[in-house]
């Protein structure tokens, strides 16, 4: 397979036709080899439309088009410091990463994030093993924050680690409904205004399917 082909092919089929025009962001996906980031028994899967399995348990990786529409309402710049929760094997963060951000990257699995430290390896990405419901205080505040996959309701300790006026990303359902909402909240404050961004489905990310947080 030209991956190189099938990642112009990716770009142009599902992410340009759907209102993603940030042009980092869509040079990143065009450069970012999506294949080094999947189970090698899916790399032949990197570039088509679907969440890939990341493990046995269910998780999954968000779609190209997922990731591109949250990404692309962080609205990142160069020197950016950004949050990836539920990094899983380190796509998003290196897209991230490619667009000039610091990148802080957390994942509940450790084996995962093994994995992930190697995929990501010259890029400006550090990684962490942890509870995600937690984000990565010592680092903070952040720029961006990006949930890498759904929740039933943001969880309060990473809105607490944004800036001022940072922009953070995820998905909101719980496991088997229809349709889940990709929501943006801007601020350490904003999380009573989030705004709604997309309709989707996703695979809700460990520790995330409960607990305390903000119901919004």
């Amino acid at each position: 397979m030209d991956t190189a082909q099938a990642r112009a092919n990716m770009v142009k089929s599902q992410v340009l036709p759907n209102n993603v025009q940030n042009e980092a962001l869509l040079a990143a996906m065009n450069s970012v080899a999506r294949e080094n980031f999947a189970p090698e028994k899916f790399a032949a899967a990197a570039y088509s439309d679907m969440a890939i399995p990341l493990d046995d348990q269910g998780r999954r990786m968000l779609s190209p088009l997922q990731a591109a529409w949250l990404i692309q309402s962080l609205d990142i710049q160069p020197g950016a410091k950004a949050l990836v929760v539920g990094a899983g094997l380190g796509y998003e963060a290196a897209l991230l990463a490619t667009m000039g951000a610091k990148v802080y990257a957390v994942e509940s699995d450790a084996a995962l994030a093994e994995l992930g430290k190697a995929a990501t390896a010259g890029l400006d990405v550090q990684w962490r093993v942890g509870e995600l419901a937690e984000g990565w205080k010592d680092p903070a505040p952040y720029d961006a924050i990006l949930f890498c996959g759904a929740a039933d309701k943001t969880p309060s300790q990473p809105v607490g680690q944004l800036t001022d006026d940072g922009r953070l990303s995820i998905i909101h359902g719980v496991a088997g409904e229809p349709v889940m909402a990709g929501v943006k909240i801007v601020g350490f404050g904003g999380a009573d205004h989030a705004e709604t961004l997309f309709e989707t489905v996703a695979t809700p990310l460990p520790g995330l399917a409960g607990g305390s947080g903000f119901t919004l």
